[in-house]
């Protein structure tokens, strides 16, 4: 089910294939990131990691489009939470599975600007879950931001894609974490124009991250996962370059703050 999105030669989706760290990463701590998940594709009862995804209730997952248009149309999704490792079988996980998804109206395919979506729990993709999550010190919500903010700093980004800065990658167990710089969109711009000769798809409702001394960047199976700043969720792994952590290339997000309203009406 590997997926790749290109644009030029080697600017990427960043869903590559199921179960793929951060390139340039560490282990997480066990509760560190309460709002992280799993989204899960199975089929005939066998289960993949696909993306991540970020819990904001406790029956909507916020996560990118193209997890769910680039997946197979049989089969099913379900979301675990409450976990460090993809294998745990641990008090506080939670797997439940997903009753809706609510794909970005203006999201095309491939890399796009509107590339959100939910989850609803089986009660811009937004995942509905069949069932509410149940708050504890492992799973917990992230707060969104206010309409518009753009985001400066650092931040801090999470997620089970691979760890490889190869073509060959290379799939952790253990969930991972790094502190990255925020570009601002000119410098996230001219940096993709060195590379490409182009900054599209690039857009005003992106997000991006370096740092441009390659090394550490969003990889493979880290898409729909967050991209957080002193709680709040910023930013949704969307797309960036292979091989991850590739010099002078930024990971690109889309901004959270763009899509409030959205969200909002969604998850109403």
């Amino acid at each position: 089910m590997k997926v790749l999105i290109a644009l030029a030669v080697i600017v990427s989706s960043a869903l590559a294939a199921p179960s793929l760290r951060i390139a340039g990463g560490q282990d997480a701590s066990r509760d560190e990131f309460p709002y992280q998940i799993s989204m899960q594709w199975g089929l005939l009862g066998i289960w993949s990691h696909i993306c991540g995804g970020s819990i904001i209730s406790e029956q909507w997952i916020v996560t990118a489009a193209h997890c769910i248009t680039e997946t197979p149309s049989i089969g099913s999704y379900r979301i675990k939470a409450g976990i460090l490792n993809l294998d745990d079988n641990v008090a506080s996980l939670q797997t439940i599975s997903v009753a809706s998804t609510t794909v970005h109206e203006g999201y095309q395919g491939g890399v796009n600007p509107n590339d959100i979506a939910l989850l609803r729990l089986n009660d811009i993709a937004l995942l509905r879950l069949s069932s509410p999550l149940s708050w504890s010190n492992s799973v917990q919500p992230i707060s969104l931001p206010s309409p518009g903010v753009v985001p400066t700093g650092n931040s801090i980004l999470s997620g089970w894609g691979s760890v490889s800065t190869t073509n060959v990658a290379s799939m952790p167990n253990t969930l991972q974490k790094a502190t990255l710089p925020l570009l601002d969109l000119n410098t996230c711009a001219n940096a993709l124009v060195s590379l490409f000769g182009t900054s599209n798809p690039l857009a005003s409702t992106n997000v991006c991250t370096g740092p441009l001394s390659g090394g550490i960047s969003a990889c493979s199976g880290d898409s729909g996962g967050p991209l957080a700043q002193n709680g709040e969720l910023i930013g949704i792994v969307s797309w960036g370059v292979t091989p991850c952590g590739t010099f002078g290339a930024p990971s690109v997000y889309v901004q959270t703050s763009s899509f409030i309203d959205w969200i909002s009406r969604n998850t109403a």
